[in-house]
C-alpha cells in the first residue's frame, strides 16, 4: 500500500510557498530593473541622438545663412571671400558631425537612423560640390574680369598718356548677379533642403516622441510586473488550499480509524483486523494497537481453555 507522511507533505507545502515568494521578489525585482534600464536605455540613446540632431540642424541653418551672405555680396571680393571662409568652415563641421553619426560609436541611431544619416551624407556632399562649383566659377569671372580691367587700363594710358584722367576701362566679362548664382547652387541647395534638413527636423521629432513615449514603456514593465505578482500570488494560494484540505484529513482519518480499533479491542472484539494506516507518522502506533489487541485475543483464548 502506498504510504503518505503528513511530515513530508507539510515540508513539501511550506518549500514551496517560500519557493513562490522568492520567485515573486525575484521576478519583482528583476522586471523592475528590466523596466528601469529599457527607459535609462533608451532615454540616454535620444538623448545622445537629439543633441547630434540639433547641432546638425543648426549647422544646416547656419550654412545656408552663409550661402546666401554670399550671393548678396558677390560682387563685393572682401565680403565675398568672408562668408566663402565662413560656408567651408561650416561645411567641415557638418562632415565631421555626419561621419561621427555614422560611426554611432554611442549606437544612439537603429538601422534606420543610420539610412538617413547616409542620405543625409550624400545629401551635403552633393551640396558641396555643387557650391565649390559656384565658387570655382565666380573665382575665374572675377580673374578675368580683373585681367581685363589691368588689359584695358594699360591700353588707355599707352594712348593717352598725357591724359590726367584716363577714360574708364570697358571690360567685357561682368561679375555674375546673387540672382545668377542663386541659380546655379538650385540643385545642390534643393536637395541639402529636402533631404538633410528636412529628414534631421523629423528624426528630431521622432526621437523627442520616442521620448516622450517611454510612460507607456514604464506602464508596460509594470503592468508585466503586476501580473507576474498575482500569478504568483494565486499559486501560493492555491498551493495553501491543497495544504488546508490535505493534511486535516491526513491527521483526522488515522485518528478515526485508531479509535475505532481500540473502541473494538475494549469491547472485547479482538477478532477482527484493524484497518491498514497509510500515514507513516500513524502506523507505528497502529501497530501497537494491532499487538495490543494479539495479546488481547492471546489472553482471552487462554482464559477460555478449560483449567
Amino acid at each position: 500500500m502506498k504510504t503518505t507522511s503528513i511530515n513530508r507533505k507539510l515540508v513539501f507545502g511550506l518549500a514551496a510557498i517560500i519557493v513562490f515568494f522568492v520567485a515573486q521578489a525575484a521576478v519583482v525585482l528583476t522586471m523592475g530593473r528590466f523596466t528601469e534600464r529599457q527607459v535609462v536605455e533608451v532615454a540616454r540613446r535620444n538623448t545622445v541622438a537629439q543633441v547630434s540632431l540639433a547641432e546638425l540642424s543648426t549647422l544646416a541653418q547656419q550654412i545656408r545663412r552663409y550661402e546666401k551672405e554670399y550671393f548678396i555680396y558677390v560682387e563685393v571680393p572682401e565680403k565675398r571671400a568672408q562668408y566663402q571662409k565662413e560656408w567651408s568652415g561650416t561645411m567641415e563641421q557638418i562632415t565631421a558631425l555626419l561621419g561621427k553619426m555614422q560611426s554611432n560609436v554611442d549606437s544612439a541611431f537603429n538601422n534606420e537612423d543610420a539610412r538617413n544619416v547616409t542620405k543625409w551624407w550624400n545629401a551635403a556632399e552633393f551640396y558641396k560640390s555643387e557650391m565649390n562649383k559656384v565658387f570655382l566659377e565666380v573665382e575665374a569671372r572675377a580673374r578675368q574680369a580683373a585681367d581685363e580691367t589691368e588689359k584695358a587700363k594699360s591700353e588707355a594710358a599707352a594712348k593717352s598718356p598725357k591724359t590726367k584722367e584716363p577714360a574708364l576701362p570697358v571690360v567685357q566679362t561682368r561679375m555674375h548677379t546673387p540672382i545668377e548664382t542663386n541659380d546655379m547652387i538650385k540643385a545642390g541647395k534643393d536637395r541639402f533642403a529636402a533631404d538633410l534638413i528636412k529628414g534631421v527636423t523629423e528624426t528630431f521629432g521622432a526621437k523627442s516622441q520616442a521620448t516622450l513615449a517611454l510612460t507607456s514603456v514604464t506602464n508596460d514593465g509594470f503592468n508585466k510586473m503586476i501580473y507576474g505578482v498575482i500569478a504568483s500570488v494565486l499559486i501560493g494560494i492555491a498551493i495553501g488550499l491543497y495544504l488546508l484540505v490535505t493534511l486535516p484529513r491526513s491527521v483526522s482519518r488515522p485518528i478515526e480509524q485508531l479509535t475505532k480499533n481500540v473502541n473494538a479491542i475494549s469491547r472485547g472484539d479482538t477478532a477482527s483486523t484493524g484497518a491498514e494506516i497509510s500515514v507513516q507518522e500513524f502506523q507505528v502506533l497502529s501497530a501497537s494497537i494491532e499487538r495490543m489487541r494479539v495479546a488481547q485475543e492471546i489472553m482471552v483464548q487462554r482464559l477460555r481453555k478449560p483449567g
